[in-house]
């Protein structure tokens, strides 16, 4: 995670310095995280929002799916880590989705 991490910071450093990156980022996320190599997958939306000195924007998360109980996959997963589409998400995307989507 902390790649998916490193690429954010260098990409919101390139929008602080590059407007028009910052307008399409805003505009088409979709398409200018591709371009850092940051693919969404597919049945994803992006919103990116911007705090300012008056407004921060605080994401809560999804309540959780089910009793809260992890299956054996789920928990296999938790202990070994996610591989596919699913390790994609959590690493894109970990610390703006719940805990269990991962």
């Amino acid at each position: 995670m902390t790649e998916q991490k490193n690429q954010l910071a260098s990409l919101f450093a390139a929008c602080w310095k590059d407007e028009a990156l910052k307008a399409r980022l805003m505009a088409d996320p979709r398409a200018v995280l591709a371009e850092y190599g940051m693919d969404v997958p597919d049945d994803m939306d992006v919103n990116i929002v911007e705090n300012t000195d008056n407004t921060v924007h605080i994401t809560m998360p999804a309540p959780p799916v089910g009793d809260g109980d992890l299956s054996d996959d789920e928990l296999s997963n938790a202990a070994g880590g996610a591989t596919g589409e699913r390790a994609a998400r959590c690493a894109l995307f970990g610390a703006s989705i719940p805990v269990n989507a991962c």
